[in-house]
């Protein structure tokens, strides 16, 4: 399930985090934080593309207050 327009997946795996430029740790973390909506699957968790960058939006908005 990939975006055509810039070729990342729809849900997100650590893997895809790392390779959007957040450390290998931090990507782990993400998906450990409370207040991001992970999406568990098995033992595996992702991350929809779209919430994860309204969540990013959401923080530089509360971040610039």
């Amino acid at each position: 399930m990939e975006d055509r327009k810039n070729g990342t997946p729809e849900i997100l795996s650590a893997k895809d985090l790392q390779d959007m430029g957040f450390s290998r740790s931090m990507s782990y973390a993400l998906f450990n934080r409370e207040d991001i909506p992970v999406i568990r699957i098995g033992k595996r968790k992702f991350i929809r593309r779209e919430r994860f960058m309204e969540w990013l939006a959401e923080l530089e908005r509360t971040d610039k207050e």
